[in-house]
């Protein structure tokens, strides 16, 4: 099957799922990075990409929709091609409080609902994507349903898949600092920083002197601006190999944010055997459940209660819950999981 890529950017699921996708299949791929000077420029040269090729591609799949999607649904809608939308998360919210979500801007939403209003099938990667009341942070309710209550695309939720790059044996034998704390997160902005909830840790850490706190991705301009305690270590991004030494050591992971749809971050510590501390937001109940700890409203006291918990597990109970993290991963949120179902349903749709 032809099947055309299109995403904002180049990021690291975008080119899992297109070399997943490209076994089975031919993929091009049209990944131009969006933004607000470039927007108008992108748009023509999508249209002129794709008028002397719509001929040769079944189907176009997006990753996320926004302005990038609006063409290619379009298109479908005129020459019959399948086009399947995936939800990922901040095209699916509005939190104009602290400026975070794509449909807080009613140009950005004008484009996210003519793509899904004329998609063949929206794909969220996450049931919460499409509603959701957060109870959380503000109750808001959140989700496609709840912003576009007129909407009848179809809908079919297809999870995230990982490939664990460690074994059961690997994390037995890792030695992990004891009571030690790992965040990632990409933060570049302070809008960023709310929405991870890294100004909670920070506050929280003050209160646990023997305990470790290592937060990965906070770009140096964010980071002069905090007022960091002696037992946080802040990095900024780094590789893959050295992030998988970090989680390897590490017998926490710590991701309480305000909103998601399902946190790659996450999952990789959890693969790697860290115990997860987690708001129930985006997909983290799912991918947690049964495991870990969950702070259920966005305060500083209720982090630090549930920190106090996780460091009051005996060692035997930190090892159990350590399997029980990998192996939630390896056992339900695969690669091939995913592709396979992506698949199913573009096979599904293939002459409806």
């Amino acid at each position: 099957m032809n099947i055309l890529y299109i995403s904002s950017g180049n990021p690291t699921f975008v080119r899992k799922d297109i070399l997943l996708l490209s076994k089975q299949n031919n993929v091009k791929s049209l990944l131009y990075t969006w933004n607000t000077v470039n927007t108008p420029i992108n748009f023509i040269r999508q249209f002129i990409y794709l008028i002397p090729r719509l001929k040769k591609i079944d189907v176009i799949i997006v990753m996320f929709a926004g302005y990038w999607s609006v063409i290619p649904a379009l298109f479908g809608k005129i020459f019959n091609k399948k086009v399947f939308i995936i939800l990922g998360g901040t095209d699916c919210v509005s939190y104009p409080e602290f400026n975070y979500g794509s449909l807080r801007k009613p140009l950005l939403k004008s484009a996210i609902y003519y793509s899904i209003k004329n998609a063949t099938c929206l794909l969220p990667v996450h049931e919460s994507l499409i509603d959701f009341t957060n109870s959380y942070y503000d109750k808001s309710k959140q989700g496609i349903k709840n912003h576009f209550k007129s909407i009848k695309t179809d809908i079919k939720t297809v999870y995230n898949g990982y490939n664990p790059r460690v074994s059961h044996d690997t994390i037995e034998k890792s030695i992990r600092k004891p009571n030690s704390f790992i965040t990632v997160a990409l933060v570049n902005n302070k809008i960023r920083l709310i929405l991870k909830g890294i100004d909670l840790i920070l506050d929280s850490a003050r209160e646990f002197p023997n305990a470790s706190f290592t937060i990965i991705g906070i770009a140096e301009t964010i980071k002069s601006q905090l007022e960091i305690p002696s037992n946080v270590i802040i990095h900024p991004p780094m590789s893959s190999e050295l992030l998988a030494e970090k989680y390897l050591k590490s017998e926490f992971v710590i991701q309480p944010s305000i909103s998601e749809g399902f946190p790659n971050a996450l999952c990789e510590a959890m693969s790697f055997g860290c115990i997860p501390i987690v708001s129930p937001v985006g997909a983290m109940p799912t991918i947690t459940e049964n495991i870990g700890f969950t702070v259920k409203n966005r305060s500083t006291e209720e982090l630090s209660s549930v920190i106090k918990n996780a460091l009051n597990l005996t060692n035997d109970e930190k090892v159990n819950l350590r399997f029980l993290s990998h192996s939630k991963i390896v056992n339900n949120f695969s690669e091939k999981e995913r592709i396979s179902k992506l698949e199913q349903i573009i096979e599904e749709y293939k002459y409806k």
